[in-house]
């Protein structure tokens, strides 16, 4: 079977780590775009404003990109992981050919991410969410009648796994998460609650800077980091907080928000104790007694705070729990498995597309 991958290509991200695990599949012949290279890179306001005032442009960058790979290695599948700029014509010009389009969709709601995106992940065959409240709910919530499935975040083993515990951990409390208002009244009421006056606090990601005033002047925040230094930051920290993006609203609708996210996944391959907001989701996942502690708001994350943090021996017995739990059967090599088994069984009784035998 031969693929023709679109994804972001950044080291640490989601889509590459799959895009990596899926070219070492034997039965695969890959190829792929990088989707961020129709995109200027940097973060500023300037560049954010200049990417999209272009993005009509990069819409057609991708698409001629797409149409030519196309031609020229003729693809089975056109798997594309989440593709703002992916439209509605590449998909149906792909189907035309008889090419069966996959979306690998990342997020809470495929409406949260432009006209584009909420139009065309309709049109592809088959969307492969990371979300288990998709599927159930994918005509009834979404409006869409194609085929969704359920395949759950992964750690990269390249970028995210260490097999031995970390030996110095200087940082009491870590965060590595993008701003959100959410996280921002979660950690305000974190330090209204918890007294971290003699606590070395870090808070990693894109968005921190421009709000740390609201937030003890002693916290450290570091921009977003990527690839392996994402792990070595977070195991810097004795106790990593986990948070979740529960609430969603798109138009203002309410939508399902998150359960879990991928580090959900990524502090247990990266042998870190992490304390993770509690969902019905995530009790699934792990035991909360034996491997990793939950919490519903501020008040009892504070509270778990206090009864792990001076307690080495229980934090580092509960880390390498989770990391049993989650090494290798929460890998993107074991999702990408995942995948393809789901492909063969969905195709194998389409006899126009019946590609994967």
């Amino acid at each position: 079977m031969k693929i023709l991958f679109v994804c972001d290509s950044w080291n640490g991200s989601s889509a590459r780590s799959l895009r990596d695990e899926l070219y070492t599949h034997p039965d695969l012949e890959m190829d792929d775009i990088a989707h961020d290279h129709f995109a200027i890179r940097g973060r500023s306001l300037v560049v954010r404003l200049a990417n999209r005032i272009l993005t009509r442009w990069r819409q057609k960058g991708l698409s001629d990109e797409i149409d030519l790979k196309i031609s020229k290695f003729n693809p089975d599948v056109l798997f594309v992981c989440k593709g703002p700029l992916v439209d509605t014509r590449v998909i149906r010009k792909a189907r035309a050919k008889r090419i069966i389009t996959v979306n690998r969709f990342p997020d809470c709601s495929p409406h949260a991410h432009g006209a584009s995106l909420k139009q065309a992940i309709g049109e592809y065959d088959l969307v492969i969410s990371t979300k288990a409240y998709h599927p159930p709910n994918w005509e009834k919530i979404y409006g869409y009648h194609n085929r969704c499935i359920c395949v759950p975040h992964g750690y990269s083993p390249n970028a995210h796994q260490w097999d031995t515990p970390p030996r110095n951990q200087d940082v009491d409390l870590v965060m590595a998460a993008s701003w959100r208002p959410q996280y921002q009244t979660l950690l305000s009421a974190l330090s209204q609650t918890l007294d971290t006056s003699n606590m070395n606090v870090l808070i990693v990601g894109p968005g921190w800077k421009d709000h740390r005033a609201d937030l003890p002047a002693h916290w450290q925040f570091y921009d977003g980091v990527h690839g392996r230094g994402y792990g070595q930051v977070l195991r810097r920290g004795k106790i990593a907080i986990a948070p979740v993006h529960r609430e969603m609203t798109c138009n203002g609708t309410s939508q399902p928000g998150d359960e879990d996210t991928a580090r959900t996944y990524e502090l247990a391959a990266a042998h870190c104790f992490f304390l993770h907001c509690r969902t019905d989701y995530m009790q699934t996942v792990y035991s909360e007694s034996d491997e990793v502690p939950m919490w519903a708001d501020a008040e009892e994350l504070a509270d778990k705070v206090r009864f792990f943090l001076p307690r080495p021996e229980v934090r580092q017995r509960m880390a390498e729990a989770a990391h049993r739990r989650a090494v290798p059967a929460y890998s993107q090599k074991q999702r990408a498995t995942q995948m393809i088994d789901y492909l063969r069984e969905i195709l194998k009784n389409e006899p126009c597309r019946n590609l994967l035998t």
